[in-house]
């Protein structure tokens, strides 16, 4: 079996015709269903597009601990209260500047997920070209869908201001569709076809499709499955017992804690609340889950 070079992350093992079409094809195929039959940018996908990003987002930051407990020798009961601590910390900073100054909260949460996505392609390519990836990936609905973005960020707000925020994002998503193509054209000729694809699948998306709906093929059939998939391996000493433990445990806790968000943000009409919770708790897990993450990268490239 052939296996392409996926920068960091290698991610599950498939036949290499799946990893090379699956994505591309979803992608086309849910353009051609919203064009023919619509109701892709209905209430209904909308709210199923925000709990599947959670669903799947959740779980490939369950054995953070673990990883982190691993790299820095820390597998006392001591040493993993540590880490827990910092961990509840750093996402405790998130919630309360949600609650405080929602706007940068918003902007934080852009900047680190434009970083955050890039490292799925760092391998070998200069890394602007794949910061360039990850921008695109989060600005490019603002440019192709700026209404349904503006009321999104305005709900994560409280305000207008999100409608300026969502509109300097779309007006500065062109470059980085073009360092996008740019990263194609490298992984091309650099035998990587799949990152390629990859890109190339993501990047239609985001145009064509509603802004949620191409964020969750992203998040869900790409970014997620394979941090899940390398999170596992990188945790192999652990039983599957005490793993699987682990990922219900923590998997629980969360989505308890995006419940509360959901119950307790104020007059929010039920669909916008829905979106409104899952990317405040996607947010407030992925700062301390960024976090390890720069951490160990620096680390291992030390």
């Amino acid at each position: 079996m052939i296996s392409l070079p996926i920068p960091k992350f290698t991610g599950a093992t498939f036949p290499k015709p799946l990893r090379l079409w699956a994505l591309p094809a979803v992608s086309l195929l849910l353009i051609a269903v919203d064009r023919f039959f619509g109701g892709m940018d209905s209430v209904q996908a909308n709210m199923l597009a925000a709990i599947a990003i959670v669903l799947a987002g959740i779980p490939h930051g369950t054995l953070d601990v673990e990883i982190a407990a691993a790299h820095f020798g820390q597998h006392g009961i001591i040493g993993k209260a540590n880490i827990i601590g910092s961990y509840l910390g750093c996402a405790a900073a998130m919630v309360f500047l949600w609650l405080q100054i929602p706007e940068l909260a918003l902007v934080t949460f852009l900047i680190i997920s434009i970083v955050h996505f890039s490292r799925d392609w760092r391998g070998g390519v200069d890394p602007f070209l794949a910061m360039m990836v990850g921008w695109a990936l989060v600005a490019l609905p603002a440019l192709a869908s700026p209404d349904d973005v503006a009321m999104i960020f305005a709900a994560l707000t409280g305000s207008d201001n999100g409608k300026v925020i969502a509109a300097l994002l779309g007006a500065a998503s062109v470059p980085a569709a073009l360092g996008s193509l740019v990263f194609a054209y490298w992984a091309i000729r650099h035998n990587d076809t799949q990152s390629a694809l990859e890109v190339l699948a993501c990047i239609v998306a985001a145009l064509f499709l509603p802004p949620l709906v191409a964020f969750a093929l992203f998040f869900c059939g790409l970014h997620s499955p394979r941090h899940m998939a390398d999170a596992l391996r990188a945790t192999g000493a652990l039983s599957p017992l005490k793993k699987t433990a682990i990922i219900f445990a923590v998997f629980a806790l969360s989505l308890g804690l995006g419940v509360l968000m959901f119950l307790y943000q104020g007059e929010v009409a039920a669909d916008m609340g829905v979106i409104r919770a899952a990317f405040i708790l996607i947010s407030t897990l992925t700062v301390p889950h960024f976090i390890l993450e720069h951490i160990l990268s620096r680390k291992q490239s030390a």
